[in-house]
């Protein structure tokens, strides 16, 4: 472990859900040098988005945080909480609320050093240099007040550690989409003041292909991105083109930085003639 200040270790977890049109996003940081552990947790559905956010002294306790506790199973993560979620869109009033949901990974683990050089590493120093990433299905139950859900979704996971300053990248997309249960892929644009970092992987059960290039186009609806079409080269050599439409967003104050805010979307994706559900998140000046 780094004794820089911002040195943080990272658990996120995601999953839609798009019979029930419910999503799920979470993480838990620890950066154990400012003795300060965050957590954010979002739920989104048809009546809104309820989350919460908060930060606690660090402790050995590494993926549990004000309710919220990521359980390793050796085959599978069980994610559980139990406490308020707030309506972002509201007044901040208590909506009590409950997780229980089996979160099942699909393919290997996905080491980001494989899509990088020396100069992509040294690039992205200060978002976290160690990336692991890897997609999977999820499925358990959601209570948010009176409404209940039933939940059979896929979604994404990541695990990281390094130095992590929002305020370092100007820019990030950070996008991810699953077919049906076998096939996944992520996209992760890191935009510096010394230039871009791309990485990523598409993936199966079997394999990863590292994404080492990523050509891609954003739509916008009044600055909130609306749809992309991308293009992906893996290390394979492999061509992967993706077409995207955003089909609900959120806007979240970026917490640690003043200057960045933090879109969260739920995306529709075609790849090969396949229909695909995840989450395109865009970090972006909030001027």
């Amino acid at each position: 472990m780094s004794t820089e200040l911002d040195w943080n270790e990272s658990y996120y977890f995601n999953f839609f859900d798009p019979a029930q049109g419910v999503t799920g996003f979470m993480r838990i940081g620890n950066k154990p040098n400012r003795d300060e552990k965050s957590v954010f947790l979002f739920v989104m559905s048809k009546k809104g988005v309820f989350g919460i956010r908060n930060t606690e002294p660090c402790d050995e306790h590494h993926t549990t945080c004000s309710g919220l506790n990521f359980t390793d199973n050796g085959k599978s993560w069980k994610i559980t909480y139990k406490g308020p979620l707030f309506d972002v869109s509201k007044d901040p009033v208590p909506t009590m609320s409950s997780l229980d949901i089996e979160w099942t990974p699909v393919n290997p683990v996905m080491d980001y050093h494989d899509c990088v050089d020396e100069r992509g590493a040294a690039l992205s120093s200060k978002a976290a240099s160690e990336h692991f990433e890897q997609f999977g299905t999820a499925a358990g139950k959601i209570t948010i007040g009176d409404d209940s859900f039933d939940i059979k979704a896929t979604g994404e996971r990541d695990k990281s550690e390094g130095v992590r300053d929002w305020g370092s990248p100007k820019m990030w997309m950070w996008l991810n989409s699953v077919y049906g249960e076998d096939l996944g892929w992520n996209a992760t644009k890191l935009c510096t003041q010394m230039g871009d970092v791309d990485a990523g992987y598409i993936g199966t059960a079997k394999c990863n292909d590292p994404i080492v290039k990523i050509d891609i186009d954003v739509s916008y609806n009044d600055a909130i991105p609306s749809g992309y079409k991308m293009s992906m080269t893996g290390k394979s050599g492999r061509t992967y083109d993706i077409e995207c439409k955003i089909l609900q967003h959120a806007v979240l104050p970026m917490q640690g930085s003043k200057d960045m805010l933090l879109v969260e979307t739920i995306s529709q994706t075609t790849y090969n003639g396949r229909t695909g559900f995840g989450i395109a998140e865009f970090l972006v000046p909030s001027k």
